[in-house]
């Protein structure tokens, strides 16, 4: 299983235009894309200063190894 790191931008808020990135481990970018999202949802809270929403599109997906 590979690592895998996936970068969203901030879409609206005060985090607006900013780069978010997520790693984690999966066969394929497609699983990367979904875990990544839910390792989002979870750690939200230390990202929203305010009302940031991330985009939903990933802007970069790269495999690390």
């Amino acid at each position: 299983m590979s690592r895998w790191t996936v970068t969203r931008r901030g879409a609206e808020g005060p985090g607006e235009g900013g780069a978010y990135t997520y790693s984690a481990r999966a066969e394929t970018a497609e699983e990367a894309v979904e875990k990544t999202a839910a390792k989002a949802d979870r750690l939200h809270h230390r990202i929203n200063r305010g009302g940031t929403v991330l985009d939903p599109d990933p802007i970069d997906i790269t495999r690390i190894n």
